[in-house]
């Protein structure tokens, strides 16, 4: 894999910091076999040992990668399902669409999962701890969401929430993966989330 991947942020002044930006930017492009803790070492002007003094492994740096990387997704989404008060039920399930969206179907996103699937297939707990911070925390919220609006239908929440995220996420994020489809603009994202509620409100709710 060598897939270029836009940088997060400027590098850090802190060095466990720097450490970190500096292998979110070889672990997304190069893949975890392809990057090198001395190579990175090097990038951040210390020793490997330093390295494995602040996350005593390639896998845990790694994982420290995934983590900081989901707190920028699950605070995209934390904020929309914190704020949807006062808004309609329509208003709030395309906020969250929009949201969701946007942040899966990114560059940086689809090289992170791609990373992540990759581990897993070779048994790291990397793709639990993806699943759980990631999408299982998508479908929380939208529990919540659905909890607090308690729209009329036919089908228990836990349902409706896994219906709607495969309504929003699934054939964008196919054709992403398999590169039929460029970065959605915003136009196309709000028209398809537009499309997805009033599919979804129309199939599912009364």
């Amino acid at each position: 894999m060598n897939t270029e991947v836009p940088k997060l942020k400027p590098r850090s002044a802190d060095k466990r910091e720097e450490v970190l930006d500096i292998a979110s930017e070889n672990f997304l492009s190069k893949g975890f076999d392809g990057t090198s803790i001395n190579v990175m070492a090097r990038e951040a002007g210390i020793s490997k040992e330093s390295i494995y003094r602040y996350f005593g492994s390639k896998e845990d740096l790694f994982l420290a990668v995934v983590d900081r990387e989901l707190s920028f997704y699950g605070g995209g989404m934390l904020e929309t399902t914190n704020n949807y008060q006062g808004e309609s039920f329509k208003e709030a399930l395309f906020n969250v669409a929009e949201a969701t969206l946007r942040l899966v179907s990114t560059d940086r996103t689809l090289a992170l999962r791609r990373l992540v699937f990759q581990m897993a297939a070779k048994g790291s707990k990397v793709g639990t701890h993806y699943y759980t911070a990631g999408p299982d925390t998508a479908y929380r919220n939208l529990i919540q969401l659905f909890e607090y609006y308690k729209p009329a239908a036919d089908f228990p929440i836990e349902k409706l929430s896994k219906y709607f995220l495969s309504l929003v996420l699934h054939r964008t994020v196919l054709q992403r993966e398999c590169g039929v489809l460029a970065t959605p603009t915003e136009v196309e994202i709000k028209q398809h989330c537009s499309e997805v509620v009033e599919d979804f409100l129309s199939a599912f709710c009364h």
